[in-house]
């Protein structure tokens, strides 16, 4: 039973009932405030669509819950007693929720070998079962090494079922049922620009498409992650191509966005009052490079509606809080607020530890585009040119570069002529690289800075004249400083 005036839910059906957004109030949509719109002052109003404000407080769980509904709909569930599915976070993580709310006890995820330890905890916490892949670079979905493809076969044995998020009409047809028609009421049919970072693209293609029916005076923008600069839950344009639908249709544009700009953005809106995510502040940042690029190419006037008004809404897929240590990860210290008598403490984070343990970081780190000028000879483009006819490529003579991620990473993309060392190999042997290295300039390089000033300063403490870039390849990646990267991970 339910009892929508009082928000009750009641009966054997009560938590199902509960997860449906149609028995609920309106997910909510709030304006932001001037200091987080830029663009005030230009006519933009800029709302956040709160799907963190869902039950399972995800965007994800509204495509995980209809391609269930659908599922059963159509008999598919009958004597199945296991879902799997290629996921490593929201997505999964809904499905084994909601389906034991199908009478599914058990649920399979199948994980790349990068995710997180949060992310993993998190899947265990709500009863996931787990199954680590060692994902190919760049994997198609035909790749029988790729976790979709696994997830697809096992998908077909007596018993088991996948939802398959990434080919299932059902998941942009959630958003076209429930996201877009409330945004469409909610923005009383006066908006003009629909902003979402693109991941399986379920809420792009569903929500884009009801717009785009409902007037032709919208714009839809898509917002990619840069390369080699993670963040959850969405994709770089090459990997893009795994997906089965055809987004293209209900996009307009597509931006591509860091690592850096979306914790930032997240941080943010954060303070502000609204508890969002980094994937928050990344479609956020897509949106205001979007904004920036038609206000200086003199093209504003063009999104408005008869109000003289630019509405624009962006999705906000969960809230920050599995993501707590990579904030600390990817933002500098300078973001945050110290903590007195911190010394006192006696439950202080392995991160704090480190930090305390190591000298003060004066001269240990070194700007990205500083490093470039210590490391080589070439200019940007030269040394561009040079990567891309498989040329030699040398650093400078006095000079030695070194990668202390670990090989899939250094796989992936790298600096030319850095030698690939983990990090906690060269902790393990400081003493004897450190005499080996005594007469060289040392350059550490990680993804994010993190691993690399560690390094960088233990060969400090062993007399080795080392620095550590800053922001890793991240930075290095954002401004598209030359690096090599591997043939099935760039973009024709």
């Amino acid at each position: 039973m339910i009892k929508k005036q009082l928000n009750v839910f009641e009966g054997k059906n009560a938590v199902r009932d509960f997860l449906n957004p149609s028995n609920n109030p309106m997910i909510p949509l709030v304006e932001l405030p001037t200091q987080c719109n830029p663009f005030h002052k230009d006519g933009v109003q800029i709302f956040a669509k709160l799907m963190n404000m869902l039950p399972l407080a995800n965007v994800k769980s509204l495509p995980a819950l209809n391609m269930l509904l659908e599922a059963e709909e159509s008999g598919r569930l009958k004597k199945v007693h296991t879902l799997i599915e290629n996921s490593s976070g929201n997505t999964v993580f809904s499905l084994a929720t909601i389906a034991r709310l199908f009478g599914i006890e058990k649920t399979k995820a199948i994980v790349s070998h990068e995710v997180t330890w949060g992310k993993l905890q998190l899947l265990r916490l709500f009863g996931t079962q787990i199954l680590v892949n060692e994902e190919p670079i760049c994997p198609d979905p035909s790749d029988k090494e790729s976790g979709i493809y696994k997830a697809r076969q096992k998908g077909k044995s007596k018993g088991w079922f996948n939802p398959g998020q990434y080919d299932n009409e059902a998941n942009p047809r959630a958003h076209a049922k429930w996201t877009a028609p409330q945004i469409w009421k909610q923005t009383d049919g006066k908006i003009t620009l629909f902003c979402a970072g693109v991941g399986t693209t379920g809420t792009i293609l569903g929500v884009g498409n009801y717009l785009k029916q409902k007037s032709k005076n919208i714009t839809v923008v898509g917002v990619a992650r840069s390369p080699n600069n993670p963040v959850p839950g969405v994709r770089t344009p090459n990997l893009l191509r795994e997906i089965a639908f055809d987004w293209r249709k209900a996009t307009d544009y597509l931006e591509e966005i860091g690592t850096r700009e979306s914790f930032e953005e997240s941080l943010k809106l954060c303070r502000a009052g609204l508890m969002v995510g980094p994937s928050s502040g990344f479609a956020l940042a897509g949106l205001f490079s979007f904004l920036a690029k038609q206000k200086e190419a003199g093209n504003l006037n063009d999104l408005k509606n008869r109000d003289g008004k630019i509405v624009a809404v962006f999705i906000c897929p969960d809230s920050p809080l599995p993501y707590l240590n990579e904030y600390f990860e990817y933002l500098d210290e300078s973001n945050f607020p110290t903590i007195e008598n911190e010394q006192l403490l006696i439950n202080k984070p392995e991160r704090k530890k480190e930090k305390v343990e190591l000298p003060p970081f004066v001269n240990v780190e070194i700007g990205a585009e500083d490093a470039y000028k210590v490391l080589y000879s070439y200019a940007s483009k030269e040394l561009w040119e040079l990567i891309n006819k498989n040329k030699s490529v040398s650093v400078m003579e006095g000079v030695k570069l070194i990668d202390v991620r670990t090989p899939e990473e250094y796989q992936h993309a790298h600096l030319p002529s850095s030698e690939n060392i983990n990090h906690t190999e060269v902790l393990d042997k400081i003493s004897d690289l450190s005499k080996k290295w005594k007469n060289e300039k040392v350059v550490a390089i990680c993804r994010s800075g993190r691993r690399s000033m560690i390094v960088a300063e233990a060969l400090q403490n062993n007399d080795v004249d080392a620095v550590s870039v800053q922001g890793g390849m991240i930075e290095w990646s954002r401004l598209n400083l030359p690096r090599w990267r591997s043939e099935i991970c760039k973009v024709n």
